[in-house]
């Protein structure tokens, strides 16, 4: 029996100790969540599991409000299968998903590693202390969203674009085009890796597999192509509806902009993929710069498209941590190749150039005056001033003395609480609505941003399409969203038909008066104030318009 190197044993003991360590400190914090965007994915799966296909509102018919049809379909497996509540059901997937993220990021090691002559070694291995250990993973794997199943994606992707570039035939095509269409099922943003990082990276190791990259094209454009009416016809458009809603300028008066810097964000991800990149610099050589420079070229071109969207709830780099993968691969090939070359054939100018781009890559990830100033000219140059649109209409209480505040998530809760006894065919519209929609699936919630609204999402906010479904209570959006807010205190309904509390619930609320609801709704609303807010006379805190 061979008898296994030392340095083998000392890589799988710190990978073991990692991940027992990574799985004490986090397998029980799964079964909570207040990632609000993750509850919108139950909502859907319980109405697909009751009958009434995928929709935001049954009565609205199909919506692609959901931007992972792969996610949706697992959440809704496990929903069916497992009757989990749903934050547990979200996040012991998202936290399985994290774990075969990482297992198929090892797969990927050892199938690069196979074509090259060093093939004993565990190294590979490491790969799973270098991603425990950065706190970026555990958050992912814990909010319930489609993160970490797209990262698994791109890693299996990037797994059949080395075996397809090896084997070169029909069935190795077939596996790189099913884990494209894949990838882009989990995250249509990743469309971009798996439309054009395979074809480059085939010609990037050979010139003579331009026949097969241009095949690969072709082929996956129509199955782009195919998803796409697919789409259509099970959600009720073409594209995910998000791709509208947050789009670079789509919320007019929309002042949140400076919170979701994409400078920030990618300073979050670089600062997680900084063991890979400094392999990569360490290691790069002349035959691994061909497809680097592939695998470079694509990452950088999706980054450019996540920095034109607005990214709202993009934390710690939620857009672009699913790229982790292919900085991995990246450092997988440059390493492996490096150790095929001898040391002796590198120059002292080589040697130069490659600790330069080493502190290149240190400065800024433990430079913190180089992350603000960055950060800062991002904001100033690249996000646009936003600017908040006042209401020509304003508002008065008897009472000057505003509300306390609650905070977004007991907001949220408190909402809750008032729907729980609200009578059969109340219509709620609101901004804040994920946990809601999940508790209440019979609920019909007008989405006032447009993200599972499809008349808001293709034609942008307005207040007259909201007041013609006459909601029984609105809970104003959230204030960043000044240009909806204002439209909406402008409108003759809102003045006349609702009973409005400026500050309740965080960002004010209003009940429609004109309706058989009413008196039910009112008597609820009332009985919580008192709870929520103590002794303040609820009458003192009503607003009418101040008309001269």
């Amino acid at each position: 029996m061979k008898r296994i190197p030392a340095h083998n044993i000392i890589i799988a003991a710190i990978a073991l100790i990692t991940t027992i360590v990574y799985i004490m400190l986090t397998v029980g914090k799964t079964g909570q969540t207040t990632f609000d965007d993750a509850y919108m994915v139950s909502r859907y799966a319980k109405h697909w599991l009751m009958g009434e296909g995928f929709s935001w509102n049954p009565i609205d018919g199909p919506s692609y409000g959901v931007t992972s049809p792969t996610y949706l379909f697992v959440i809704t497996a496990v929903l069916g299968i497992a009757q989990y509540a749903d934050a547990t059901a979200l996040t012991l997937t998202s936290y399985a998903a994290g774990i075969l993220s990482i297992a198929s990021m090892l797969l990927l090691g050892f199938i690069v590693q196979s074509g090259y002559r060093n093939r004993i070694s565990w190294s590979p291995i490491l790969v799973v202390p270098a991603i425990l250990v950065v706190p970026n993973f555990a958050y992912h794997s814990l909010t319930g969203m489609e993160t970490t199943l797209s990262l698994s994606a791109n890693a299996f992707l990037a797994c059949s674009i080395v075996y397809a570039t090896r084997k070169r035939t029909r069935t190795a095509m077939l596996l790189c085009l099913l884990s494209g269409l894949f990838s882009i099922a989990t995250r249509p943003d990743n469309g971009l890796y798996a439309l054009l990082l395979p074809p480059l990276f085939f010609v990037a190791n050979d010139r003579r597999l331009y026949k097969y990259a241009i095949t690969y094209i072709s082929l996956l454009t129509l199955l782009i192509m195919c998803s796409i009416v697919a789409g259509r016809l099970l959600f009720g458009d073409f594209l995910p509806l998000p791709f509208f809603a947050k789009s670079g300028g789509f919320y007019h008066g929309y002042t949140g902009t400076f919170k979701w810097n994409a400078m920030k964000e990618m300073f979050a991800f670089w600062t997680a993929a900084t063991p890979f990149l400094l392999v990569i610099v360490a290691t790069t050589s002349r035959r691994s710069l061909a497809p680097l420079l592939a695998i470079a070229f694509v990452i950088s071109i999706s980054f450019l498209y996540y920095a034109s969207v607005t990214q709202i709830m993009g934390w710690n780099a939620r857009y672009y941590y699913p790229s982790m993968a292919f900085v991995v691969f990246a450092a997988y090939i440059t390493a492996f190749s490096g150790l095929e070359e001898r040391p002796a054939t590198r120059s002292n100018s080589d040697f130069a150039l490659r600790c330069a781009l080493g502190l290149a890559i240190l400065l800024p990830t433990n430079s913190e005056e180089f992350r603000q100033r960055s950060i800062h000219m991002w904001q100033r140059y690249m996000i646009s001033q936003p600017v908040a649109i006042q209401s020509g209409i304003s508002y008065k209480t008897p009472s000057l003395q505003p509300l306390p505040k609650l905070g977004w998530w007991k907001s949220i809760q408190a909402i809750c609480d008032l729907l729980k006894d609200a009578p059969q065919g109340t219509v709620l519209a609101a901004s804040e609505y994920g946990f809601i929609g999940s508790q209440f699936p019979g609920l019909s919630i007008i989405d006032l941003v447009g993200l599972h609204d499809r008349t808001i999402a293709h034609q942008g906010f307005n207040a007259d399409y909201v007041m013609s479904r006459r909601p029984d209570i609105i809970w104003l959006p959230h204030p960043d969203y000044t240009g909806a807010i204002a439209k909406l205190l402008e409108h003759p309904s809102f003045q006349s038909d609702y009973d409005y509390y400026p500050g309740a619930y965080d960002y004010g609320i209003a009940l429609r008066r004109n309706t058989e609801r009413y008196d039910s709704i009112s008597e609820i609303f009332n009985r919580q104030f008192l709870e929520l807010y103590g002794d303040i006379e609820i009458a003192d805190q009503i607003a009418n318009p101040d008309t001269p």
